[in-house]
């Protein structure tokens, strides 16, 4: 069975959540959890004008296009507007296991491009968490992601993903 995702608002903060009975888990954080008539929370229905949002990055005009590394952990593309054919991949999976849950976080690609992460950040996908890790000669700075956010830039791919849940 797919899993199937909800954007729950609660204390003016959103969660990527999914629902089981009348609890809806937040998918990378199992420990929040909002039970209907239990806690104070609200349903938001997806902005579907996300998922042709143009972004200026370097010049040119791009769709950001979240998708999931064959580990299931994050991967944010950016496609070519007058092409999505061209595209690239501003993270970085350094990740050996596979994910559980969907991560909240990933690794910025510094290496290929240094102005990812103030392109991120700007535009309020994303944080800098202060976490760096070593790989090669390159120390790559670990990100937060905005999941609500990001599913509603393209929530097929998470609708598809493969997303194993916690135990």
């Amino acid at each position: 069975m797919k899993m199937q995702f909800t954007i729950v608002r609660s204390e003016n903060a959103s969660y990527l959540c999914h629902k089981e009975d009348e609890v809806y888990m937040d998918v990378s954080n199992p420990m929040n959890a909002f039970v209907t008539g239990e806690d104070d929370f609200q349903i938001v229905e997806p902005d579907s004008s996300f998922a042709q949002k143009k972004y200026e990055f370097r010049g040119e005009y791009w769709y950001f296009v979240p998708r999931f590394y064959n580990n299931g952990w994050l991967a944010l593309t950016l496609e070519k507007v007058e092409d999505e054919d061209d595209y690239i991949v501003l993270s970085v999976n350094l990740e050996e296991m596979n994910a559980l849950g969907v991560p909240d976080r990933t690794f910025m690609d510094v290496n290929h491009y240094p102005d990812a992460m103030e392109f991120l950040v700007s535009n309020g996908l994303a944080t800098d968490s202060g976490y760096r890790r070593r790989s090669g000669f390159v120390e790559y700075p670990m990100i937060m992601l905005n999941l609500p956010l990001l599913y509603q830039h393209n929530p097929q791919s998470f609708q598809e993903a493969d997303i194993e849940l916690f135990g």
